[in-house]
């Protein structure tokens, strides 16, 4: 009797333990977000725009082009493989590999320098590209850094989205 008591405890702490939540934390990452104002100037059409944009250290950056009440029309997602450039308003998006974007111009890209150039950008970021017969001038004016925790990057999904070529998007 006394063996059959300590058999029953030990299988209902068994059960008890097996009962606890198995649900993993979410894992957070610090993300540094920055309001921006963007110039672009391609040829001799200026746009300007108002921007945010995020950056997961080593695994994305986006930036979201929001020219009108905070409502994203455009977003470019960066990662260390590839560059996405999403139009919303159109329904479509390219994608391009850094071997790709290097080839229309003579200025080398990688993650790690757009990383670098956003991290070591105090109030400005200028940047001109020269692409084919045309120049693409691109002015940033830096807002305040905030860093906090935020979920896993999450990337736009391109299922509801047409794929173009990237002439389709840009006039280039």
């Amino acid at each position: 009797m006394y063996k059959f008591k300590h058999i029953l405890l030990i299988i209902g702490v068994l059960l008890l333990a097996s009962c606890a939540s198995n649900r993993q934390r979410k894992v957070h990452k610090q993300v540094m977000t920055q309001r921006t104002q963007v110039t672009l100037t391609l040829d001799q059409h200026e746009y300007k725009t108002n921007c945010i944009l995020k950056v997961w250290k080593n695994e994305l950056i986006v930036l979201s082009v929001l020219p009108v009440m905070g409502i994203e029309l455009f977003r470019l997602e960066a990662t260390p493989d590839q560059v996405t450039i999403i139009d919303k308003l159109n329904r479509r998006y390219t994608i391009m590999t850094y071997e790709e974007i290097n080839k229309l111009s003579p200025r080398r890209i990688s993650y790690k320098m757009l990383q670098l150039l956003i991290n070591k950008a105090e109030k400005e970021i200028n940047f001109d590209l020269q692409a084919g017969t045309h120049m693409l001038k691109l002015k940033a004016n830096m807002g305040q850094r905030e860093y906090n925790n935020q979920k896993e990057p999450q990337m736009v999904n391109t299922n509801k989205y047409k794929l173009v070529s990237l002439r389709e998007i840009l006039p280039i």
